[in-house]
C-alpha cells in the first residue's frame, strides 16, 4: 500500500504557480486532475453548465463554460489584476454564506470576485504588499470563518478573510515559501502552519515551533504513512524525488524496515 501511495504522488503532474493560457479557445475536461493545479478550479454550477475559473501568468482571470462535446469556451475575462496570478480559490471568504472567487498575484494583490457575475467585491490596497510568494486559506482559529495565510515581503501573514485586516505578522523577515499547508503534523491535536522552506508555526498562537535546517521541497503533501496517527510532510524535490519528514521528531524519516 505504501509503495502504491508513493508511486501515485511521484507520477502526479507537477503543481504550477501560474498557467499562461490567455488565448486558449477550448479547455479539455480535466475532472479529477484539477487538484494538481493552483490556478484552475471547477466552479459550483448549480443548474447551469459546468464552469471553470483559470488565472493566467498575464494577470487575468478567465471563466470557461462547458459545451457539447466536452470542450470549454471562455465566457468572461477580467481586467488586469496587477501581477501574475499565483492562485485561485473558491470559498466563502467573507462569511456571507455564499462562495466567492479569491485570487492573489505575485505583486501583492488579493481580490474577491462574485462567483456568479464575476464583479469585484473587494481588493487590498495596491501598496499594502510588494510581493506575495504563496497563500492558502483555512480556519485556523475556530471562529467559523477562514483566514488568509500567506508569505508577503519576507513575513508570514495571517489576514482576516471577512473583515480584511492583518491579524498577525511574523518577526521573521526572510520567509520566501512557495507553498503553505495547514495540518496537525506533530500529533499535539492542534494545527500547524507548514512552509515549504522549512518553518513550522503553531496555527493558533503563531509561535515558531521548529525551523528545519533544510527545506521540505518545492512541493509538499501531508499523509500518515506509518499509521501512527501523525501526519508526515512529504516533500518533492526537483520535480520527482520524494523525502519524508517527521515533524514531531524533527528529522527526516526513514522508510526502511
Amino acid at each position: 500500500m505504501l509503495t502504491l501511495i508513493l508511486c501515485a504522488i511521484l507520477l502526479a503532474p507537477p503543481c504550477i504557480q501560474a498557467l499562461d493560457l490567455p488565448d486558449l479557445p477550448d479547455l479539455p475536461a480535466y475532472h479529477g486532475d484539477l487538484a494538481e493545479f493552483d490556478n484552475l478550479l471547477h466552479l459550483p454550477s448549480g443548474e447551469g453548465p459546468d464552469r471553470m475559473v483559470l488565472g493566467d501568468n498575464n494577470g487575468r482571470i478567465h471563466i470557461y463554460e462547458a459545451r457539447d462535446g466536452g470542450s470549454y469556451t471562455e465566457v468572461w475575462v477580467s481586467e488586469y489584476l496587477e501581477g501574475s496570478v499565483g492562485g485561485v480559490f473558491v470559498v466563502d471568504i467573507n462569511d456571507d454564506e455564499l462562495d466567492e472567487i479569491v485570487a492573489y498575484t505575485d505583486q501583492g494583490r488579493i481580490y474577491y470576485l462574485d462567483i456568479m457575475d464575476y464583479t469585484l467585491i473587494w481588493s487590498n490596497s495596491p501598496n499594502e504588499y510588494k510581493r506575495i510568494t504563496s497563500l492558502t486559506i483555512g480556519d485556523i482559529d475556530d471562529d467559523e470563518q477562514p483566514e488568509l495565510v500567506f508569505c508577503a515581503d519576507g513575513r508570514l501573514i495571517v489576514y482576516d478573510g471577512r473583515d480584511q485586516y492583518e491579524q498577525w505578522r511574523s518577526d521573521q523577515t526572510d520567509l520566501t515559501a512557495h507553498q503553505i499547508l495547514i495540518g496537525d503534523v506533530d500529533g499535539d491535536g492542534e494545527d500547524e502552519i507548514v512552509l515549504n522552506d522549512g518553518y513550522i508555526f503553531d496555527a493558533r498562537f503563531f509561535d515558531l515551533e521548529w525551523q528545519s535546517p533544510e527545506p521540505f521541497g518545492e512541493r509538499m503533501g501531508l499523509l500518515d504513512l506509518d499509521e501512527d496517527q501523525v501526519l508526515e510532510v512529504i516533500g518533492e524535490f526537483q520535480g520527482r524525488y520524494l523525502r519524508i519528514f517527521d515533524i514531531d521528531l524533527r528529522r527526516e524519516k526513514s522508510l526502511s524496515r
